[in-house]
């Protein structure tokens, strides 16, 4: 968001957004962030809760309960990193990069599971779809990996401001 300090550029022509404007705007936007958190947090606990019933109350084999059980899991570990992301915006900290990675990082995991859980639970033997399903998101989660890795290196906070990367020995 533009400072009132700075008017923004609109089409070549510099025009002062009033700062009552921006502040309104910003209180707006902090309110919708907030909402959104809340929404976050309902979905979290109903799913876990789903989740856990399910796991108990299930009739399905012991390791078909347990994978659809860590999926379920894991499904809440995202939406509390995106709450978690929405959470340090709101305290000033700009979106962050690594939850989003890491969030990618556990969808390709729980699609490896769940690729592997049906494969298993067909019977396949043979190279088809799903070993090259299996193949791709391995890749997918080794370059996530990589760029996770990269970015704690480069000892980056946040997207707000190049001055918040701190030197590394």
């Amino acid at each position: 968001m533009a400072s009132p300090t700075t008017p923004p550029v609109h089409g070549g022509d510099r025009r002062p957004v009033p700062a009552w404007l921006l502040s309104g705007l910003g209180t707006l936007e902090d309110i919708v962030y907030l909402g959104v958190s809340l929404v976050l947090v309902g979905v979290a606990v109903a799913a876990l809760y789903e989740t856990t019933r399910t796991l108990v109350t299930s009739n399905q084999a012991f390791a078909e309960a347990v994978t659809t059980a860590v999926n379920g899991v894991l499904f809440v570990v995202i939406v509390l990193e995106i709450f978690r992301t929405l959470l340090a915006h709101l305290e000033g900290g700009g979106f962050q990069l690594r939850p989003f990675l890491i969030i990618g990082i556990i969808s390709v995991v729980r699609h490896i599971l769940l690729v592997g859980a049906v494969a298993s639970a067909t019977g396949s033997t043979g190279f088809d779809h799903a070993q090259i399903e299996l193949g791709v998101n391995a890749g997918v989660a080794l370059v996530l990996v990589i760029a996770l890795v990269l970015l704690h290196r480069s000892g980056a906070t946040s997207d707000m401001d190049p001055s918040d990367v701190e030197p590394h020995d």
